[in-house]
């Protein structure tokens, strides 16, 4: 395989996407370590071993699979929705994207267990199990209404959260968990819908029923917000003062998009609002900071330099 093909088809696993992985990881590593409503503790830096950051990258890898299986189940979808993805338009071969989603799953598996980091693997086995019912057929939980957004906040706000208070000594398993968790798995809920305005008609042609093609475009966006105000309401009892700012930061943008509804708001509702979370988030692990910022450079290289196109960015572009 040429350096070219191993570099499309890395980049095919959407690495910029583990960035807000990472985020609610480190999301949950913090309100596992302590988190208030308090100014000290919000702007606190938090002390993780570099082992910490490593085990939460490897989880990550189920993520990336997910990723793949994604595209290999949207292939006709994402033709129509426009953008260069790789896997559709060809640049990356079907039996590519194949190897590397197994690989990574495999990896996400089965690395943890030496280190007896068995909850490590569950989350990861969490993580493709709902990837596959999210992606594939019969389930295809990405084309059900409200099921797609509610299995999509599970992998972030549950799953990914969930992997980061474990590395932060605390057990999954415990209503104290259940609780701190809510208003992130509400946060995603909100961004999560949002992402799909745009794709409202190229998922409609292509009989994919998501929240947003079966409520209608407002009525979506009200939802998100709703959600979105009942993330920071819930934060405020579980006295998170991280939770309470996202939603409070993110705010802002869907009601300027109620009064001016303009492409450029519509896609800053979970764009900026989502880059807004990752900041609080890698207050909680700023380790995380660099390595984003390197994922992020090289992915906008990739696509700037190699297809001509401006990914990603906080401007309506082109989506790969």
């Amino acid at each position: 395989m040429k350096p070219s093909s191993v570099l499309d088809t890395l980049m095919a696993t959407r690495p910029v996407l583990l960035i807000p992985v990472w985020g609610f990881s480190a999301l949950g590593y913090r309100c596992a370590t302590g988190s208030s409503l308090s100014f000290r503790s919000l702007f606190s830096l938090q002390s993780s071993s570099p082992s910490e950051y490593l085990i939460l990258i490897v989880f990550s890898f189920s993520v990336a699979a997910v990723y793949l299986f994604n595209q290999l189940a949207d292939i006709e979808v994402d033709k129509k929705n426009g953008g260069l993805p790789l896997v559709a338009s060809g640049i990356v071969t079907v039996p590519s994207a194949i190897i590397t989603a197994v690989f990574l799953s495999i990896a996400a598996l089965i690395l943890p267990l030496p280190f007896h980091l068995a909850p490590i693997t569950a989350c990861s086995a969490a993580a493709l199990l709902l990837g596959a019912v999210y992606s594939f057929r019969p389930f295809r939980f990405s084309g059900r209404p409200f099921l797609d957004f509610i299995s999509n906040a599970m992998g972030y706000g549950v799953i990914a959260y969930g992997a980061g208070w474990y590395v932060a000594g605390k057990t999954i398993f415990s209503i104290e968990f259940s609780l701190h968790a809510l208003p992130y798995f509400l946060l995603m809920c909100a961004g999560s819908i949002s992402s799909t305005l745009p794709d409202i008609e190229g998922d409609r042609s292509d009989g994919k029923i998501t929240t947003a093609v079966q409520i209608g475009f407002t009525p979506a966006h009200l939802l998100a917000m709703l959600l979105l105000i009942t993330a920071g309401i819930a934060g405020f009892f579980v006295n998170d003062g991280i939770a309470v700012l996202c939603s409070l930061g993110t705010l802002p943008f869907y009601l300027a998009f109620l009064l001016w509804p303009h492409t450029f708001l519509m896609e800053a509702t979970y764009k900026i609002g989502g880059a807004f979370c990752m900041i609080a988030a890698f207050i909680s692990m700023p380790g995380f900071i660099p390595v984003s910022v390197i994922v992020f450079t090289i992915t906008w290289l990739y696509f700037r330099i190699r297809h001509g196109i401006t990914y990603p960015s906080l401007l309506p572009a082109n989506k790969p």
